[in-house]
């Protein structure tokens, strides 16, 4: 299943930014709707007619999120109507602090709703400074440890605050090079960083 992860933001009742974010570089990125949500141009470029997938967001125990969380809810179902696909949501309840014991339940709720055969996609826009951290490694984990698991596209929304512009960024391959060089260590390469440039390039 498509499953798509993501984090409720933190920004107060009407200072979550909502505008047309432009694909910078993955143009299956593309989105004409104004949206507070990166993962939401995501899944309208990854997601067709009929489709199930599944959104698991984070939220923690702080009333900035949950209210966010409701606008997320109106934009998936809008969104839903609109492309004709049936989604269900899951949310992952943390508590707001920043205590580690947090960060690794976080994680180990996070590996808990993925499964053979997923294709995982994740924005790791909002939360925290650990959370995107620990999105990487429960994406890193189900990838690694579960059976025909597949990274399909990490997502980050960024606003130049000069011009007001909006962009989503494709960060899937920063995952691709890390797991290269997990192998290279593995396999005692020789010349690893003259293969990682070469992979850069």
């Amino acid at each position: 299943m498509k499953k798509f992860i993501m984090t409720s933001p933190y920004q107060p009742k009407g200072r979550l930014e909502k505008g047309l974010y432009k694909a910078a570089d993955n143009q299956t990125l593309a989105y004409d709707t104004p949206t507070s949500f990166p993962i939401i141009a995501a899944i309208n470029g990854y997601v067709e007619k009929n489709e199930d997938i599944e959104l698991i967001t984070i939220v923690s125990d702080y009333e900035n999120a949950e209210y966010n969380y409701g606008l997320l809810k109106e934009e998936i179902e809008a969104l839903s109507q609109k492309k004709g696909f049936r989604y269900t949501l899951k949310e992952v309840r943390v508590p707001y602090n920043n205590a580690i014991d947090t960060e690794l339940e976080l994680f180990g709720k996070l590996i808990d709703c993925t499964a053979e055969g997923d294709t995982l996609y994740a924005c790791i826009t909002y939360g925290s400074k650990p959370f995107p951290l620990i999105q990487i490694m429960a994406l890193n984990y189900a990838y690694r440890i579960r059976k025909n698991v597949s990274i399909g596209c990490i997502v980050y929304g960024a606003k130049d605050h000069n011009n007001g512009n909006m962009e989503v960024y494709d960060i899937t391959s920063l995952l691709y090079i890390d797991e290269a060089v997990r192998l290279m260590a593995e396999q005692k390469v020789e010349n690893p960083t003259d293969l990682i440039k070469k992979l850069l390039k």
